[in-house]
């Protein structure tokens, strides 16, 4: 029998600004309250878990405080360029462009800054935290960004990524 278990609420958000590539254009930057949910699918060991909680939650706050009270920005945008000078990281795309302090940043290696590409990051960041976890049979990690905007990602065992 497999059951579902969810960690999620208010200890897993995070405010960060980013601004998107749409077109080839970045749109203006903007923040958001995003808010991080863990769903695991699994079966129950002896004892009646599928993972140990705590180590969902230690993976959940380790893959978000980085970006805690930072722009998010793609390391290498799917359009346009991004650079390090003299202590400021500079994106360019389309018709903008954005000069920001270093140490105020999170480079991510994602192509994008989308909701979607954050959740894949998060995933990607949580997922080795739960190698030990054998009744582990999917997890999928939900980021909203908004109350009517949220992104899914799911990664299943037998894929290989944990």
């Amino acid at each position: 029998m497999s059951t579902w278990i969810e960690i999620g609420g208010d200890a897993f958000t995070f405010s960060a600004a980013h601004a998107g590539i749409h077109g080839g254009q970045m749109e203006p930057l903007h923040g958001h309250t995003f808010a991080v949910t863990a769903s695991l699918l699994g079966s129950r060991d002896r004892a009646g878990m599928i993972v140990d909680f705590h180590l969902v939650k230690r993976g959940l706050r380790a893959a978000i405080e980085p970006l805690r009270r930072r722009t998010l920005m793609p390391a290498e945008p799917v359009a346009g360029t991004c650079h390090i000078e003299d202590g400021q990281i500079i994106v360019e795309c389309g018709d903008r462009w954005y000069s920001f302090p270093q140490d105020d940043v999170a480079l991510l290696p994602i192509p994008n800054t989308t909701t979607e590409a954050l959740a894949g990051y998060l995933l990607g960041r949580l997922l080795p935290y739960l190698k030990d976890s054998a009744g582990l049979e999917r997890v999928e990690l939900t980021l909203a960004e908004a109350a009517d905007t949220r992104a899914s990602v799911t990664a299943d065992h037998g894929e290989g990524l944990w």
